[in-house]
C-alpha cells in the first residue's frame, strides 16, 4: 500500500474534514456554538472549491462566516426559545389520564403523562393512588397541577 500524501488532498478536503469534526464536536457537546463554525467550514469548503484562494483568504472566509452565522443564529435561536417559554400547556388543562403513582394532597411527585415523566402537584382535596383517574387542572412552570376525579 502506498503512503498517502496528506498535501494531495488540498484545501477543499481539509475544510470538509474541519466541518465534519466540528459537527461531531457539536453532537458531543450540544452547545450550539460549534454548529455555526461547522457551517462556516462547509461554506469555506464551497468557496475554496469554486474560487482558488490562499491560506489567508480561507481563514478570513472561515472566520467571517463563522462569526456572522454565530451572531445571526444565536439571535434566531434566542427569539425562538423566548417564544416557546411564553407558551404554556393550556391545551392540556382539563385533560384526564390514569395516575401511575400515588400522590398525597398538596404533595409533589412524578407522574407519567403523555408517555413522559412530569413533576405533578396534587392540588385536589383527595389523595391520588396509582390507577386513579386524574385531571390536569393547570400548570406551574413545567409542572402539572392535578386532582383526583370522582
Amino acid at each position: 500500500m502506498e503512503n498517502l500524501d496528506v498535501s494531495s488532498f488540498g484545501p477543499v478536503w481539509f475544510w470538509a474534514a474541519v466541518s465534519v469534526i466540528l459537527l461531531a464536536g457539536e453532537v458531543a457537546t450540544g452547545t450550539f456554538v460549534l454548529m455555526f463554525f461547522a457551517a462556516a467550514a462547509g461554506l469555506t469548503t464551497a468557496a475554496v472549491a469554486l474560487t482558488p484562494m490562499g491560506l489567508w483568504g480561507q481563514l478570513i472566509c472561515f472566520g467571517a462566516t463563522g462569526l456572522i452565522s454565530l451572531v445571526a443564529g444565536k439571535k434566531v435561536i434566542r427569539a425562538r426559545m423566548q417564544s416557546l417559554a411564553k407558551s404554556s400547556f393550556m391545551s392540556d388543562e382539563r385533560h384526564e389520564f390514569v395516575a401511575d403513582a400515588s400522590l398525597e394532597v398538596g404533595a409533589e411527585g412524578q407522574l407519567s403523562y403523555q408517555g413522559a415523566p412530569f413533576t405533578a402537584i396534587n392540588i385536589g382535596s383527595a389523595a391520588i393512588r396509582s390507577g386513579d383517574r386524574v385531571r390536569v387542572e393547570g400548570t406551574q412552570g413545567i409542572k402539572i397541577k392535578v386532582s383526583k376525579l370522582g
